[in-house]
């Protein structure tokens, strides 16, 4: 009994450490495009739920009031004034911050106009339209809008995927180009398609076509980012969301976590 024990209590807190790891990568942030007219209208399947909730609610609670805080630190003249129970809303421009509404009763900002929200990794969805910035992780594999650079090229490094730590350069779709504000991207007028294949395993080869009115233009994988990916030495990009979650390339690739019972402990168990 107190070997069993002894196991029981290691497995468990390894257990937590685990889980703990998930919602600390669930609970980073990204700015995603919100507010005017945009409305998301591609069908997600609901988030799974950890059975682990209530224990782990608090520790998310702590993680994402930590971010909070430090994000209050980063706002520039690009950002929106935020008291400590405000949503973070960044605008595009200086004059996107002078005309925006007040802050509401609550502290919370009010989300008429198009503006880019920090969301969750967890919350983000396929079609959302996705701003990343220097030295960010990629949340999900996303299909490169635009970008800070005058011929619309991001460089981003792959080692978590392939261990090159040389960066490489991708390149956004010339027909969405134009997309370079929130306005941009909420913009009826803006409206266009995206077909893709099913989830592949394969990271080096993407299948998909923009059709904007009759007209279609090719995507492969030099305009998407994938997720485990970090942006270097680019301002911003623009983009729009492919893929998520277990569809994603690198979770795609990943196998199920090995067992770490030797041989002596899997005979010894049915004799204990």
């Amino acid at each position: 009994m107190i070997v069993l024990l002894i196991t029981a209590l290691k497995d468990g807190y390894e257990d937590i450490k685990r889980h703990q790891s998930d919602r600390r990568v669930n609970n980073s942030l990204v700015r995603v495009l919100a507010g005017g007219d945009f409305v998301n209208s591609n069908v997600m399947q609901r988030k799974s739920k950890t059975f682990v909730k209530g224990v782990m609610r608090n520790y998310g609670l702590h993680i994402k009031s930590a971010q909070r805080n430090s994000d209050k630190e980063e706002l520039a003249g690009d950002a929106a004034p935020v008291n400590d129970t405000a949503q973070h809303v960044e605008y595009d421009s200086m004059e996107d911050v002078h005309h925006a509404p007040p802050l509401s009763f609550g502290g919370h900002a009010d989300t008429g106009r198009p503006h880019w929200k920090k969301t969750a990794w967890e919350d983000v969805a396929v079609g959302d339209f996705v701003k990343i910035m220097d030295n960010e992780s990629i949340p999900a594999d996303v299909l490169i809008c635009s970008t800070s650079e005058e011929e619309n090229v991001a460089f981003v490094e792959t080692k978590n995927l392939d261990g090159e730590t040389n960066l490489k350069s991708r390149n956004a779709i010339s027909s969405l180009t134009h997309l370079r504000k929130a306005e941009d991207c909420a913009s009826s007028h803006n409206k266009f398609r995206v077909e893709a294949d099913r989830p592949d395993t394969n990271m080096y080869r993407l299948n998909a076509a923009v059709r904007v009115g009759d007209h279609a233009f090719p995507v492969d994988i030099q305009m998407a980012l994938l997720r485990g990916t970090v942006l270097r030495n680019t301002k911003w990009v623009i983009g729009l969301v492919l893929y998520t979650g277990e569809d994603s390339r690198i979770v795609m690739n990943s196998g199920g976590t090995p067992s770490k019972r030797s041989k002596v402990e899997r005979q010894m168990n049915p004799q204990v």
